[in-house]
């Protein structure tokens, strides 16, 4: 049994079906053998002629149909893997105390606990700021997908180890010169950046912003942060209902995305993607900051704004 894991929340893959040799390997290098705990959650994938996901939330299990390599590209295929796991894991376990979040995330030097750079509604240098932190000493932990668990006490946010980073062409040069060609990168990819595999308590947020010049910090009144993070915690399920939103999609329109009832899972858009109102005011009693970026020649302005702040936690 295959298995896809963010921390302690897990996905089982069935990927008997899959017979392009470079899915076989990608969903191999991502997922574990097997696991001492019960698996809840489970998706089969499959080839098909066109691109389709159906959710059972009756069974907690989903069906993922990817197309043909000769009509979409090879990383494509690997991203919709990702996304449609975490997000329909994010979406089946909607009831529980975890969330999924937009954005990448590191863990500070000296164990002050996790540091998530997240989507603040702009949609950019989430990946590239996370990559430089780690670049400055900061461990990975998860790109893209960050799960957290909120409880009373503290925000913990999940690792994801066997998980790549989709790292820009235009940030190839500056954080991952070695692979210039592939935006897909596997975190032993990425050395000398150190790699975590345990949870970590959230210490502080960082959200991107080209509005302001690069390098530069503004603390967010914790008043104001769940307005700024809404887009983070809803963009994901966001994305799942509409993926002509996403930047990159195996899917042409919501209809293909579907409840196994045969009704999209945009007929439910209100219901779904309503931030929930405990997470936000959990995360705004998590420091939080904007921080400005610019170029890729930029990033070392911005990792530096950062690493100052990380060095006070």
């Amino acid at each position: 049994m295959k298995v896809l894991e963010f921390g302690d929340q897990r996905l089982h893959l069935d990927a008997t079906a899959v017979r392009q040799p470079h899915l076989q390997r990608f969903i191999d290098r991502i997922s574990i053998d097997g696991v001492a705990a019960p698996v809840r959650y489970q998706m089969r994938i499959v080839e098909g002629e066109q691109a389709e996901l159906v959710v059972d939330e009756q069974t907690g299990s989903m069906s993922l149909v990817v197309p043909s390599m000769t009509t979409v590209s090879p990383t494509a295929l690997e991203i919709a893997i990702l996304q449609a796991g975490a997000r329909c894991l994010a979406l089946l376990g909607a009831a529980d105390r975890c969330v999924l979040l937009h954005g990448s995330a590191v863990t500070a030097a000296g164990g002050c606990g996790a540091v998530a750079v997240l989507d603040g509604g702009l949609g950019q240098g989430k990946t590239s700021l996370a990559l430089g932190l780690a670049k400055a000493g900061c461990a990975l932990l998860v790109d893209e997908f960050t799960f957290v668990t909120c409880d009373r006490k503290e925000s913990v946010v999940a690792p994801a180890p066997r998980l790549p980073w989709h790292v820009r062409g235009d940030m190839a040069p500056y954080l991952a010169p070695e692979h210039p060609d592939r935006r897909l990168l596997f975190p032993d990819q990425l050395a000398p950046a150190g790699i975590a595999k345990t949870a970590a308590s959230l210490a502080l947020i960082v959200v991107p912003d080209s509005g302001i010049p690069a390098g530069k910090l503004e603390q967010i009144d914790p008043a104001q942060t769940g307005v700024l993070l809404t887009s983070a915690v809803t963009d994901h399920l966001t994305k799942l209902i509409d993926p002509s939103l996403d930047h990159v999609s195996i899917f042409n329109n919501p209809s293909q995305v579907r409840y196994a009832s045969g009704h999209p899972l945009l007929n439910r858009k209100a219901q779904l993607c309503a931030p929930p109102r405990n997470v936000l005011d959990r995360l705004s009693r998590v420091p939080t900051f904007r921080v400005g970026i610019g170029s890729p020649a930029d990033l070392a302005a911005s990792v530096n704004a950062v690493t100052h702040v990380v060095e006070s936690l």
